[in-house]
């Protein structure tokens, strides 16, 4: 390759940067809605896919609506996602973290889309919704990721082509992102069927309406470890203020990931409180996927930090 060539391939235009940035608030949205679905009771909104009782518009009632909406931003994020893994392959082949993850996720949200089909025709174990919620919360990660380093590129075309973990603030975020995966993803795993407790958020401390949970050992588990993640969670804002307080970037990722944790905990309160209302359930699940999509975006900014540029590296492209 020529040299202009390869430092074309360096530069990410912002129409690319934009695209990403799409592709990340639809997914996100997309797992907003999906809590909305799972914490309203709505999977059943419509018995029939991929029409809603046979028919493009759904019947005016809360449920389909819902439903409706929830498959209409599926059927949104495919695309998108595809066509920035298409612009990631023909434009920055060489740098993995632009081409790599955005082909990952194409595969991840036909996984998604594939489940959601089966969650209203024949419904899902408590295994394959973890696995589904799994899946959708790597496709967010994985666009956000490669929106995060477009971005850090746009500003510095000489950016290595890698995320270093090793530095104390990196990889406390990888601490923090890892915890807060495996309380959402549990979800599935410790409720009822039908119960709100498996839908997108933290555990729910105490008896909410709805919260309905299997006995054994699983839910006390999954406190203890909603617990732990609160924790590594206010870390990740306390070490920000400390370590990068000249980091607009990251002072604002921790701005917003601390409101994110603060609403999630005050919903959470107020359900205790007052019971399960749509209005909760919506704010509750919008933070609950903020928290997640924020930690990825503070992860990969501390990762392409000058500090963060450790001898070992977590991962690297060619």
């Amino acid at each position: 390759m020529s040299s202009d060539g390869a430092k074309s391939e360096t530069i990410v235009t912002r129409a690319h940067y934009v695209l990403l940035l799409i592709a990340s608030v639809v997914t996100y949205l997309l797992i907003l809605m999906g809590g909305v679905v799972c914490m309203t009771g709505s999977g059943l909104g419509c018995p029939d896919w991929p029409m809603c009782y046979g028919q493009i518009i759904p019947p005016v009632h809360m449920g389909a609506i819902i439903e409706t909406t929830h498959r209409f931003l599926a059927a949104s994020t495919s695309p998108l996602i595809l066509a920035a893994a298409v612009v990631g392959w023909r434009k920055h082949r060489s740098i993995w973290w632009l081409s790599r993850p955005p082909a990952i996720a194409v595969a991840l949200v036909l996984a998604v889309v594939v489940f959601g089909a089966f969650a209203v025709l024949t419904g899902l174990p408590p295994i394959i919704a973890a696995i589904d919620v799994g899946s959708a919360l790597m496709v967010l990660a994985l666009v956000l990721t490669t929106c995060a380093v477009a971005r850090a590129r746009r500003d510095d075309p000489a950016l290595p082509d890698r995320l270093a973990f090793r530095a104390p603030f990196a990889a406390l975020t990888l601490a923090a992102l890892t915890a807060v995966f495996l309380v959402l993803v549990s979800g599935p795993l410790v409720a009822d069927i039908g119960s709100v407790a498996r839908c997108v958020g933290w555990p729910l401390y105490g008896a909410v309406a709805g919260a309905a949970e299997v006995g054994g050992i699983l839910p006390p588990v999954r406190r203890a470890l909603g617990a732990a993640a609160a924790v590594l969670v206010v870390a990740v804002v306390i070490q920000a203020w400390r370590l990068h307080r000249g980091d607009a970037a990251i002072l604002r990722g921790a701005k917003a990931l601390a409101i994110a944790l603060v609403v999630e905990a005050t919903i959470g309160t107020l359900m205790l409180a007052h019971g399960f209302t749509f209005l909760y359930g919506v704010v509750y699940s919008a933070a609950a996927a903020g928290v997640w999509a924020l930690l990825v975006v503070l992860a990969v900014l501390a990762a392409t930090r000058k500090d963060a540029s450790q001898p070992r590296w977590l991962a690297s492209g060619g």
